[in-house]
């Protein structure tokens, strides 16, 4: 399964990741060929275990998770736990920066030297593949 990566993003940045995750998947667009998994649907909860446990659900299968760098992404705590889960895993993490986003880099990215990457669809496939 190495073609399965789990995108990590906050809720503001939700319809662009539909969109790519889209992108990616569909056979008549050709720049980007990938499988998805994210935490796509919303939480009524706090419990904080109830959440990790399906973020580990969601992992399971992937190779990599690539960081989607929003404009408020640098503020998710959802975002740190997604990344550091990974890491424990012994999985990469990529992250790339949104298309005419300006926010700032998420401090997980920064304490694990995970380069942020300028958008373009060929960065993120290659990200993707890696």
């Amino acid at each position: 399964m190495a073609n399965v990566v789990f995108f990590s993003f906050t809720e503001s940045d939700r319809n662009t990741v539909l969109t790519i995750k889209g992108r990616a998947v569909n056979p008549n667009y050709s720049n980007l060929n990938f499988r998805v998994r994210d935490l796509l649907k919303r939480w009524d909860t706090n419990n904080v275990s109830v959440i990790r446990q399906a973020i580990s659900k969601k992992m399971k299968g992937t190779s990599r998770t690539i960081v989607l760098v929003g404009n408020l992404t640098y503020s998710s705590r959802w975002v740190r736990e997604e990344v550091e889960m990974t890491l424990e895993n012994n999985k990469s993490v990529y992250a790339i920066k949104l298309k005419n986003s300006i926010g700032l880099i998420p401090p997980v990215l920064f304490e694990n030297n995970i380069k942020v990457h300028g958008w373009s669809e060929s960065a993120l496939q290659g990200l993707a593949i890696r």
